[in-house]
């Protein structure tokens, strides 16, 4: 249940302290066509804590985030990071998930966070969702290769009914610490995803989630970090749910169908996939983008369910 709550008054806290403290978290704030722009990763190589920030406030302020040092085998070292909520569907599909795509002029963007509620985009997620957020700060976290334009402030501040100088963006880039962070942070995100909107599952009846996700080795390389972060998501997630069942729910079967195992192209490379489906998430086969390894407890019958099996290996080589 979702009651009255703010994605965007929930995440202000963060928003504030990543402003107030520019400096210490290596992040740079502009204003462009009055917008307050944070630049977390395009012209400043941002920190740790920043991309913690910036992933409490991708997930609307409704998650708890840590970073982890893991050491999967005695050779390979890792940090993961890890995240847990009491409003998976809200929280990813309603903020986290970047599916408000903008492709105006020069600029093209994957655009996620808080202010997505308040431009209803996309308008079925929220239909799904039944949820609508009211602000007068719209509050954007975008993945881009460059600053937004004045036109793209202005398109921006539009679809989220807010004046321009009450718009805060977030930036990021591809080959970005930050970004390499907030892409971990998604395994409840696939999950979902993968659960109720790809499959059609209840959102009431996902009551808890927490997720694991790796970070690979990073690279300043746009083209090697694209690959590795989703190889990542692909093959270095665990996600545990705590569901509650209806009868008619066969659970057993439906854990077969959400980890990325399931897709066809699962033991290759996101790139390879990704080139041949012509760069086009469209033309490309979604079940693959999905976590690794699940493990459901369903409160109703009180069983644990297990599917998948996290692949170091895809991930480091």
């Amino acid at each position: 249940m979702c009651g009255n709550l703010s994605l965007t008054k929930e995440s202000m806290r963060y928003l504030d302290d990543l402003i107030q403290n520019a400096e210490k978290y290596k992040v740079i704030i502009s204003k462009i066509n009055d917008a307050t722009v944070i630049d977390c990763g395009i012209k400043t190589e941002g920190s740790l804590a920043a991309g913690m920030l910036f992933t409490k406030i991708s997930l609307g302020g409704l998650a708890k985030v840590n970073l982890e040092l893991l050491n999967m085998n005695e050779e390979t070292p890792l940090m993961a990071m890890q995240v847990e909520t009491s409003y998976p569907a809200l929280s990813v599909l309603g903020c986290q998930a970047a599916s408000w795509n903008i492709n105006k002029d020069d600029f093209s963007g994957m655009v996620c966070g808080p202010g997505r509620a308040l431009a209803q985009k996309p308008s079925k997620i929220f239909k799904l969702l039944e949820y609508k957020d009211e602000s007068e700060i719209a509050i954007l976290c975008i993945e881009s290769d460059k600053l937004p334009t004045e036109e793209i402030v202005e398109y921006l501040a539009e679809k989220c009914n807010v004046k321009k100088q009450d718009l805060r963006l977030l930036m990021i880039k591809t080959s970005c610490l930050v970004e390499y962070m907030q892409m971990a942070a998604r395994a409840i995100e696939l999950g979902v995803f993968r659960l109720v909107e790809q499959m059609n599952y209840p959102k009431e009846r996902v009551l808890h989630a927490v997720g694991i996700g790796i970070i690979p080795p990073l690279s300043e390389n746009d083209e090697v970090s694209n690959d590795r972060v989703n190889n990542g998501l692909i093959y270095g997630t665990r996600l545990y749910l705590i569901i509650k069942s209806d009868s008619n729910d066969n659970i057993k079967e439906l854990i077969k169908q959400i980890p990325s195992k399931s897709s066809k192209f699962y033991g290759r490379k996101f790139i390879d996939v990704f080139n041949e489906a012509g760069r086009d998430f469209a033309n490309f086969d979604l079940s693959l983008l999905a976590p690794t390894e699940v493990i459901i407890n369903d409160l109703r019958t009180g069983n644990l369910y297990q599917e998948g099996k996290i692949n170091i290996k895809m991930i480091v080589e």
